[in-house]
Formats: structure tokens, sequence, C-alpha cells
């Protein structure tokens, strides 16, 4: 399964594009968009099963930015699973269930179509959280700063 953005994405991140042809910094890729809104989901251990997602995907593989990420982003996805479904970390058997479940070590992503699929509605969840928890944004530098800020506040965690 492709990678979708969350309907919201482009709408909230519109102004860093318009003002990134002015001062030189803007977002270079759909899926820098879309990775703050997975963290941000995953930061919370809440996704949206009813995700509401673009009719086209952004693409069906990491971009080469993110390739060298995708364990990082698999472990991620294991992780928040394992936490939001209390599996003790001494369950071996049920850890094992859980990573085949979602884990395909030949796939481009390191994921399978469950796995990729689950990305998706954790970014869109991410994508509602920050639209209540976070400003609109304006500038790349101020969407950044507030965005750490977030994660140091635990913001994206108390939706």
């Amino acid at each position: 399964m492709p990678f979708f953005l969350p309907k919201k994405c482009k709408r909230f991140f519109r102004p860093i594009y318009d003002a990134g042809n002015r001062d030189g910094t803007k977002l270079r890729l759909y899926f820098d968009e879309y990775y703050f809104c997975l963290m941000a989901g995953f930061a919370a251990g809440k996704y949206d099963e009813k995700a509401e997602l673009e009719s086209s995907e952004i693409t069906d593989q990491y971009p080469a930015e993110y390739v060298g990420s995708r364990e990082y982003i698999a472990g991620l996805l294991f992780a928040t699973e394992r936490s939001r479904r209390g599996i003790p970390e001494s369950d071996g058997a049920a850890l094992e269930k859980l990573m085949t479940e979602y884990i395909e070590p030949t796939s481009r992503t390191y994921l399978n179509t469950k796995g990729e699929n689950r990305l998706n509605q954790y970014a869109a969840r991410g994508m509602d959280i920050m639209l209540d928890v976070m400003n609109k944004p304006v500038r790349l530098d101020e969407f950044l700063l507030e965005y750490m800020e977030c994660f140091r506040e635990g913001r994206f965690m108390r939706e």
C-alpha cells in the first residue's frame, strides 16, 4: 500500500510553501509533511482507523532521503503498537506475533501492506493532533520550533 497524505495536510502546510519562495526555506517533499504527521501520531500513540487521506498516493516507497530510515520507522511502528497494546517486553511470543503482523524485511518499506496502512492511519491522526495543538505555520523555522516544543511539552500526547 502506498503512502497517502492526510486530507488536511496540504492546506496546513501551504503557507510554508508560499513563504518558502521568499526566504529560501521550504519543505522539499510531501513526504516531509507526512513524516511530521506520522511522528505526532506515534507520540500520541493513536491512529485513525477511518483516516481521511488524499485520493492519490505521494509515493509507494520511501524517497531517497528517507530510505536509510525505513528500519527506524518500522521500529517506531512496532514500539508504538507494542506500547499501545500493553504487550510486555518479556512476552516473546506476543512480540513475535506483533512483528509478523506489520514487518516485511524484504519489502522496499520494511513493512507489509498492513504496516503501511497503519502508518497512514497514524499520520492521519497526527495531522488532526497538530491541528488541535499547533498554530498554522507561516514559516518553516517557526513551524520547526513549535513542533519540537510540542514534543518537549508533551502536547502531542495530551491530545
